[in-house]
């Protein structure tokens, strides 16, 4: 490892330690407490501690638990699918596990005094059965917490080591106490069981009978007829108060249930050992009935407690350090504002298997889930979670997803152990309230989970939507058909309607009357240059008016080719035959930066146009994309050189505050006026270098005939590219023409300010955002972080002042992935990208050879051709030789092509044979990685256990020869 790593396990190990040392404060203070006020408890709990770790077979116990707790962590290949620094895999197993050490442990607490005969001694002692009970609880606690803790550092050591020291060290903490606590209740039961018995074989196995129902309560679900008895004896088990703990949760219920069960045991224990008080007496058999009816009491009594404070936490702390387990402000709020008398219903479904590229998106989605039911709970909000989980898509679940919701299994192709497959998978959810309802049949990975379920709900739970009107222009968003070249296009509905209409109401405007708004909460208008004169100008009326207006404006539209550029003509749509009368006029888009007070600069083109110039800006953070870099692809990020913080993305700004990047192609300037007397932010800035290139230099940069030179290039650092416009309301007093002013009316007209954004861009809003936003391994071995979607959508929130929908969009929780696989399998598919190069250059290389040399045999043949066929036209040859000779030219002709196809065929499969070698030996290298680490994660925790067993093992022996003479050892 390097120094940096190395650097970073350390802090991170460090971090654990500081929690760890906090709890063991804690449990000290309590022991000391203990040895102060029960002396005789005291001593039986060091008495049984020391004893037990005095003894080889602790030794051997604890290597047990170690490896059970390693193998079940690290060795599932989910856990290398899910790429995930999670104990997921270890918190299934736990309790199985759990089912052969608790016994282990409590089998001899006293069944062992009977055998040995000392529990006589023990109940002689100067102490009452409470001292004698705790003394053997805490002893047995004291066992299960050294073995704890030693399992919790290897295994944290192993995830240190796999995430490079970028380790949500609070997740695994609160993991581990929740394995504490479910030590703490499985102990007490399982005292009872040795109680119960003088036999240690006996006391094992009823120790793990009577812990089985705790464990596999959860399981009931799969074998009872009844939903609600299923769910009621579910949740009475272990795995819901432990489900906070293991997702980073610290919840009061939980801690509670823990501790009710764990007293229930030790009562029952108190009553087992006090039985020798009245099991002989007259009233024995009556006592016996009223110790039952006392423990049967306590368990009913702490069933209602359980269930009254599972949903009433007084205090609910997420430790995990990426906020995975949390709910945004603005979620929690939105849930708080629900309706108490419109029951909000959720059923959402996930299937068992998922591939590594959905395991962030699937384990967000379990989280925040159980979250809004414990927040609605808490709130005495009508929110009803359905979570089907771990699904097999031939089941009763899927079944009821697909005929019920509509929500059927999708196939995605993804690469798993070497190969590609498709796999089906099930993530979808239902949202019901009322008569309304909203379907997301699948969350894809890219989009965020939290935005998706808040919108969803509010949907369903308010029954109307805010209404947004959507200009025609050449960008035709909505759909139809547009003049290109001397035809028409048909254009297709833009993705981005789709996503808006999930949370508005979308509308055409046509612009032909005046915009209001009372009728639409905010204005998109793409491209408004293309708009004729008289819709132009009920736009800018629109804007005096205070109507909030999105307006995306291109000097040089890449993606949607049909929209006409600010500074060209707009091609009129002609006749039947393509004719037309000269180009359609368009509006002045200079009366609409006049009216917005902002600059673009750029130059006066012919027929009254004008050509705004273009920003470059050379900088490009992703390396698999260097052959394609173009300076005029604007990568706007915080780490572009020469970028301020807080400014390329304005942190000023509610729209990108909090974003990391963003992706501008061929943009303009927009800068604000000095003398304005609006407000403007500058949200998207360039870094340094960056500067303006005129329109004739952009077409040469784009057709790749030219590159930016500084010398003769305009150089300005920070150029902006999109601005917000806000201007204070309008407020007019007019008074009536009467002649008595006395008796005047006043009257006061208030007209909203200007509420706008500017961008300079419209390939920012493409469709193939959208799709990367879903899906961003579109290109392999490429994690695009474009923003683009959700700078969109902020800048429409904005206008409508849905301002909680981009707070919940900046709620993104940190995912701690397993950086050292990460690493090797980024390496390895270099590897394959640069050698899958130097192939193709092979073979590229070899065709062209191959060809030129059939140019060359064919060349004499099609001179003497060529002589032929000038003598032909003096008679010195016959038509009939000239026909052979041109027979014998094809022919050859096609066998030299023939011979080359066979080349480029056997060329093109040993390219492929090779590129397939080296992903097979990528593939390999990261296998034999992952099982180096399972071996290791495995193998290496057992080790100082087994060490420290055989010394004192060895001690032991040797203790026990000591004086006596060797003619007696044997």
């Amino acid at each position: 490892m390097t120094n940096n790593v190395t650097s970073n396990v350390t802090t991170a190990l460090a971090s654990l330690l500081i929690y760890d040392l906090i709890f063991l404060l804690v449990l000290f203070t309590i022991v000391a407490l203990l040895s102060g006020t029960k002396k005789a408890a005291f001593a039986v709990m060091k008495r049984n501690f020391v004893g037990y770790f005095s003894n080889p077979t602790g030794y051997v116990f604890l290597c047990i638990f170690v490896f059970l707790t390693s193998v079940a962590a690290f060795w599932p290949y989910e856990f290398f699918t899910q790429n995930l620094a999670t104990l997921d895999q270890l918190n299934g197993w736990f309790p199985l596990i759990m089912l052969v050490f608790i016994p282990a442990i409590t089998m001899s607490i006293w069944a062992e005094e009977k055998r040995q005969g000392t529990d006589e001694l023990l109940l002689t002692l100067p102490a009452d059965d409470f001292d004698i009970v705790i003394g053997k609880y805490m002893s047995a606690a004291a066992i299960f917490t050294a073995s704890l803790l030693f399992s919790q550092i290897s295994t944290f050591v192993t995830l240190a080591i796999l995430t490079e020291g970028q380790l949500d060290t609070g997740l695994i903490f609160t993991s581990y106490l929740g394995y504490y606590f479910v030590g703490l209740a499985m102990i007490a039961i399982g005292m009872v069981a040795s109680f119960l018995t003088g036999n240690l074989t006996v006391g094992f196995v009823l120790g793990a009978l009577f812990n089985a129902p705790l464990a596999f309560a959860s399981l009931i679900k799969s074998v009872s007829p009844s939903q609600k008895i299923a769910a009621l004896i579910g949740e009475s088990g272990i795995a819901r108060p432990f489900d906070d703990f293991g997702r980073g949760v610290i919840s009061t219920s939980s801690v509670f249930y823990f501790v009710l069960v764990a007293a229930i045991g030790l009562y029952a224990c108190m009553v087992l050992i006090g039985r020798r008080h009245w099991t002989g007496g007259k009233d024995g058999n009556t006592m016996a009935w009223h110790y039952i009816a006392r423990v049967l009491a306590l368990v009913v009594i702490t069933g209602g407690a359980v269930v009254f404070l599972r949903n009433k936490d007084v205090v609910r702390v997420d430790f995990t350090e990426g906020k995975v387990s949390s709910l945004s402000p603005a979620t929690k709020k939105l849930i708080q504002n629900l309706e108490s008398d419109r029951k909000v219903v959720i059923d959402a479904f996930i299937s068992k298997d998922i591939p590594e590229a959905y395991a962030k998106t699937r384990y967000e989605l379990v989280n925040l889930l159980k979250e809004f039911r414990s927040e609605a709970s808490a709130k005495g909000r009508e929110l009803q979670v359905n979570l089907y989980e771990d699904i097999e898509l031939f089941s009763d679940e899927a079944a009821l997803a697909e005929e019920r919701f509509g929500i059927e299994p999708v196939t995605r192709t993804v690469r798993e152990q070497g190969a590609q497959t498709q796999k089906q998978l099930i993530l979808g959810a239902a949202f019901k309230s009322g008569l309304e309802n909203v379907t997301v049949p699948i969350f894809e990975y890219g989009i965020p989970v939290e935005y998706e379920l808040v919108r969803s709900i509010d949907t369903v739970a308010s029954g109307a939507k805010k209404r947004i009107g959507v200009a025609a222009t050449d960008a035709r968003l909505l759909g139809g058909t547009v003049m290109s070249g001397m035809s028409m296009q048909q254009v297709p509905r833009h993705l981005l309607m789709d996503e808006l209409s999930k949370q508005y109401e979308v509308e055409e405007v046509d612009l032909n009357s005046p915009v209001s708004a009372d009728v639409y909460a905010a204005l998109l208008v793409v491209q408004p240059s293309s708009l004729a004169p008289p819709q132009f100008e009920r736009l800018l009326d629109a804007v005096r008016s205070g109507v909030p207006v999105a307006i995306f404006e291109d000097p040089a539209p890449v993606g949607m080719s049909y929209i006409t550029a600010t500074g060209q003509p707009k091609q009129s749509p002609g006749g039947m035959f393509g004719g037309g009368g000269g180009p359609a006029p368009k509006g002045d888009i200079r009366q609409l930066w006049e009216l917005l007070e902002v600059e673009v600069p750029g130059k006066a083109g012919m027929q009254g146009m004008y050509n705004p110039d273009v920003v470059w800006q050379p900088y490009n953070p992703y390396p698999a994309l260097e052959d394609q870099s173009n300076p005029l692809w604007l990568f706007i990020d915080e780490e572009a050189p020469g970028s301020m913080p807080g400014q390329a993305l304005s942190e000023d700004s509610p729209i990108t505050s909090g974003m990391n990047q963003v992706l501008s192609i061929v943009a303009g300037a927009v800068i604000p006026r000095a003398d304005s007397k609006l407000t403007h932010t500058e949200i998207l800035r360039t870094g340094d270098p960056s500067g303006l290139v005129g329109g004739d230099k952009m077409r040469a940069i784009m057709q790749g005939q030219s590159t930016i030179e500084r010398e003769d290039a305009s150089l300005r650092a920070n150029v902006p590219i999109a601005v917000t416009v806000e201007g204070d309301d309008i407020v007019e007093e007019s008074t009536s023409d009467a002649e008595d002013s006395e008796s005047a009316d006043e009257k006061t007209v208030s007209t909203p300010g200007i509420r706008a954004v500017y961008v300079s861009d419209t390939d920012l809003m493409l469709p193939e955002f959208l799709m990367i936003r879903a899906d961003p391994d579109t290109v392999a071995d490429i994690k695009f972080q474009f923003q683009n979607v959700t700078f969109v959508l902020n800048c429409i929130d904005w206008l409508t002042k849905e301002f909680d929908f981009i707070e919940v969009r900046k709620h993104e929780p940190i995912f701690t992935s397993l950086r050292l696989i990460d690493s090797v399998r980024d390496e390895a598919q270099k590897n394959v990208r640069d050698r899958s190069t130097e192939f193709q250059g092979d073979y590229d290389g070899a065709i062209r050879e191959a060809q030129e040399s059939m140019q060359t045999r064919m060349k004499d043949l099609q001179e003497e051709i060529e002589k032929l066929q000038k003598k032909s036209g003096d008679g010195a040859v016959s038509r009939a030789e000239l026909q052979a000779k041109l027979q014998r030219f094809q022919t050859q002709q096609e066998l030299e092509q023939r011979k080359l196809d066979v080349k480029r065929t056997k060329l093109e499969r040993d390219r492929e044979l090779n590129i397939r070698d080296i992903q097979r030996e990528a593939d390999d290298r990261v296998t034999k990685i992952q099982n180096q680490v399972k071996a290791a994660a495995v193998v290496l925790p057992c080790i100082p256990p087994l060490v420290v067993g055989v010394i004192v093992f060895a001690a032991r022996r040797l203790r026990e020869r000591e004086n006596i003479s060797k003619s007696r050892l044997k």
